[in-house]
C-alpha cells in the first residue's frame, strides 16, 4: 500500500496499491520539504519529523482514512480482513497507535517517508 502525496498537486494524497499489504509508505517528490508535507496532510494522518529532513519522517496515517478510501476506490469484500492483517502484524511492531471503540477508529499506522 502506497500513498502519494505532492503538496503541488490539485489533489496532494493519492491512496495507490490499496490491495498490497506487505509494505507501506508515504512517497513524496524530491524537494519536498517537512513543513509542505505536513501543511497537505489533512485528514489523511500526521507527520512525525524529529527535524528538517522529509527523508528520516515518518507520518502517522489515520487507519479510517486508509479504510475510507479504499472503499471508495473498489475495494472488495475480502480487503477488510486483510487490512485488519497488516494491522496486526504492525501492531506487533509497535507501529499503530490510538484504540478502536465504539464502531470508530481513532487508530494511527506508521509509514515511512520515501523522496522518489
Amino acid at each position: 500500500m502506497r500513498i502519494a502525496v505532492d503538496p503541488t498537486a490539485a489533489q496532494p494524497a493519492e491512496l495507490l496499491d490499496h490491495d498490497v499489504f506487505t509494505s507501506f509508505d508515504v512517497t513524496v517528490p524530491s524537494g519536498t520539504s517537512v513543513s509542505d508535507l505536513s501543511a497537505v496532510l489533512g485528514s489523511v494522518g500526521e507527520l512525525d519529523a524529529a527535524g528538517d529532513d522529509v527523508a528520516d519522517a515518518h507520518v502517522r496515517v489515520f487507519v479510517s482514512w486508509l479504510r475510507e478510501t479504499a472503499h471508495a476506490e473498489g475495494a472488495d469484500a475480502g480487503w477488510d480482513e486483510q487490512f485488519e492483517g497488516m494491522l496486526a502484524y504492525a501492531e506487533q511492531q509497535g507501529w499503530v497507535a490510538g484504540n478502536q471503540s465504539e464502531g470508530t477508529d481513532g487508530r494511527t499506522v506508521r509509514a515511512h517517508v520515501v523522496v522518489e
